[in-house]
């Protein structure tokens, strides 16, 4: 082995000519073999340019084939705008010779397919929403349908606004007095539009809740390289992680989160195109977890096997002006509304059955969780003040702590759950009454390994009547055993205890 005893000498003109040597051959190769250079031009300068280009162009922009056409850059979107209902939120039917809104004929001959057209909608409430580039000064639009310039402002640069705002200006903008589309202005009052409020002013914001808490983190989770960057609430905001900061300039769960207009993400092509194959699946990116575990628990349950979906009880309300269906965007569930819908319980006297089994099902849950925490309080201070003694047995004492807590757990999760045990009641009250033994078990258990005198007392009380039409022979045991929970429970505390005592 050979050793070193000093360092060498570093030729330093050789060291600074090969690094000239290195310049001088990328300089070589950016200026090329005619001399001409090659432009350098900054990230989106490109598309700007392309843009600013093809806007000079007479006549461009009144058209959305221009995106697909003139300049092919927008392909894949274009094709799957145009099999969406804002394509065709109204259309020239060249063989009637009428205008069409939906499915309606309006009857209007006289669309000549140009900029700054005769106003052919008298109705300005039908113009307004169904055309892009209206006008109200002159009743002129400048084209039939809701395209791509009704949505994206390219005239300073290609970016969407992920607020929502957009789709609830004009359009979706009514509210439950009306009858016509509300998503928007109900949508204002769901935990949805302050989902980045609500999360910000908790004790636990992080970037790992990002992706539910905001609109181009959940797109960027759910449809990868889907998000606008150049959108300025985007640009430059993210960490070199591709994480999305809490304190960024980004909005709350709003209509682009799961609806994306350019793809279908539904098996049956719905025009809504939300970003999952049904909406169940779409609520269950977020609501999943010890925290929120709505869309974990419902799995499994007799609603769900019965193909009933999240939004078919928590967006199902009637509108006030006409009593006609549709989708709530608070998504707060109306049972007396929900449960009786068509397809649902609404044969006589179904409804008042339903109403009477979820209004049991709460009654037992309630009863069975307040017992449980209150138990499981009592004894944990039984077990604090036995700590606290001279010669305690800590062994025994944190063994029975450890299943307090096991138990504690259980009772938040389907406390978190928020349904009071109606997304799957039998497995929610199978293992919330196995919690409760435990903790039973646990308290005999402490008694009988220490010196402290053995007091048991458990009170589970279930009072209600459900009146109505007997359910099908199929629902006859769904809630048998939430009338029974106190049954059960003082029937297993007698029997461990007479058990023990043998």
């Amino acid at each position: 082995m050979v050793y070193y005893k000093e360092v060498p000498e570093v030729n330093k003109r050789m060291v600074a000519g090969y690094y000239l040597f290195l310049c001088l051959i990328g300089f070589a190769i950016l200026l090329g073999p005619t001399g001409s250079g090659i432009p350098i031009t900054l990230v989106g300068t490109s598309d700007r340019d392309t843009h600013e280009a093809l806007l000079a162009q007479p006549g461009w922009g009144d058209d959305p084939a221009s995106c697909d056409g003139a300049a092919p850059c927008h392909g894949d979107r274009y094709g799957n705008w145009s099999m969406t209902g804002h394509a065709t939120a109204a259309w020239w039917n060249a063989t009637s010779g009428h205008i069409v809104i939906g499915e309606i004929e309006m009857g209007f001959n006289a669309y000549n397919n140009t900029v700054g057209q005769d106003n052919l909608f008298n109705d300005t409430y039908c113009v307004e929403c169904h055309t892009t580039g209206y006008n109200a000064t002159d009743g002129s639009y400048d084209f039939l349908g809701v395209n791509c310039f009704s949505c994206h402002n390219i005239s300073a640069a290609e970016w969407v606004d992920y607020s929502g705002a957009t789709c609830g200006t004009t359009c979706h903008s009514g509210d439950l007095l009306s009858d016509h589309p509300q998503q928007f202005g109900v949508w204002n009052r769901s935990v949805h539009a302050n989902s980045l409020t609500d999360l910000r002013s908790s004790d636990h914001a992080a970037t790992y809740c990002m992706h539910c808490q905001a609109t181009e983190a959940f797109i960027e989770h759910q449809n990868p390289g889907e998000l606008a960057t150049s959108s300025p609430a985007v640009n430059g905001t993210r960490l070199s992680s591709g994480a999305f900061p809490v304190d960024g300039p980004y909005t709350s769960i709003s209509c682009p989160a799961c609806h994306a207009v350019h793809s279908s993400w539904v098996e049956d092509g719905s025009p809504a195109y939300i970003r999952a194959v049904n909406a169940t699946e779409l609520c269950g990116v977020c609501h999943v977890g010890d925290h929120h575990p709505m869309y974990t628990v419902w799995l499994g349950g007799p609603h769900n096997l019965a193909g009933v979906e999240c939004t078919d009880c928590h967006g199902y309300d009637l509108t006030v002006a006409s009593g006609d269906p549709f989708m709530n965007h608070t998504f707060v569930v109306k049972p007396d509304i929900a449960c009786g819908q068509e397809e649902c319980h609404d044969a006589e006297g179904a409804e008042e059955w339903a109403l009477g089994q979820l209004e049991m099902i709460e009654d037992a849950f309630e009863a069975l969780t307040h017992e449980i925490h209150t138990e499981a309080t009592a004894l944990q201070a039984i077990i604090d003040a036995y700590n606290a003694t001279e010669g305690a047995d800590h062994a025994v004492a944190n063994h029975v702590a450890d299943i307090i807590e096991e138990v504690e757990d259980v009772v938040h999760l389907y406390e978190a759950d928020r349904s009071m045990g109606f997304h799957y009641p039998h497995m929610i009250f199978e293992e919330l009454n196995a919690a409760f033994v435990d903790l039973v078990d646990a308290k005999a258990y402490f008694y009988e390994n220490t010196d402290t005198g053995p007091t048991v007392t458990v009170t589970v009380t279930v009072t209600n009547t459900v009146t109505g039409t007997p359910p099908p022979p199929a629902g006859d045991t769904l809630l048998l055993i939430g009338g029974s929970v106190g049954g059960i429970v003082v029937g297993l505390v007698l029997g461990i205890l007479v058990g023990r005592r043998r």
